[in-house]
């Protein structure tokens, strides 16, 4: 195995953890047990559980944006692209055996203890998403599609909010079904 595999292997396995149990439950000796080696190995890579965390914060935020920027940019309608957005959320609560949740989201009920670097990536992340939600609502707004009462930045929080929140309740109680069930919900508010 290279050490770029280890590498990856390594984030691969700390971000299933932590999307699963929470940063707090995820330990070395747990991903060293999982990729089959030493803890000494992660530390190599990751000389300490922020450093990993930052790394995780980075990788999952330039992926996520990625889809999110290509869902923006892309011809069709503003309920669709929302649906779409929406469907990223979705399939992480689908995947696997439908108990993980965002990362960001999980690293945000553990705000309180992350170190000041990884805090203010997490409300980056929250922000990023914001703007741009706003930048597709308005996109709705011009076209009539989306007639919800209120301003666009609402909107856009309620909107997130209810995503992290959600995927969180529904994991523990409803499901992939059941989330579903919201994402439509708020969809039909959203389009008036």
């Amino acid at each position: 195995m290279t050490a770029k595999d280890t590498r990856t292997q390594i984030l691969d396995t700390a971000q299933e953890l932590i999307q699963r149990v929470g940063l707090n439950a995820m330990s070395y000796a747990d991903i060293s047990t999982a990729v089959g080696i030493r803890k000494a190995s992660i530390h190599y890579h990751f000389p300490s559980k922020d450093n990993l965390v930052v790394a995780l914060l980075d990788r999952f935020s330039s992926y996520f944006f990625r889809l999110f920027d290509v869902i923006l940019d892309s011809p069709e309608s503003p309920e669709i692209k929302l649906r779409r957005y929406c469907d990223l959320f979705i399939a992480t609560l689908s995947s696997g055996n439908q108990d993980k949740a965002c990362l960001y989201g999980m690293l945000g009920a553990e705000l309180k203890t992350l170190n000041s670097s990884s805090n203010e990536q997490v409300l980056k992340f929250y922000r990023d998403n914001q703007t741009r939600l706003v930048q597709l609502l308005q996109q709705g707004r011009e076209t009539g599609e989306f007639k919800f009462p209120g301003q666009v930045e609402s909107m856009a929080m309620v909107i997130f909010s209810m995503l992290e929140g959600g995927i969180l309740v529904t994991r523990a109680d409803g499901g992939v079904a059941q989330f579903r069930e919201m994402v439509e919900q708020l969809i039909q508010v959203v389009k008036g």
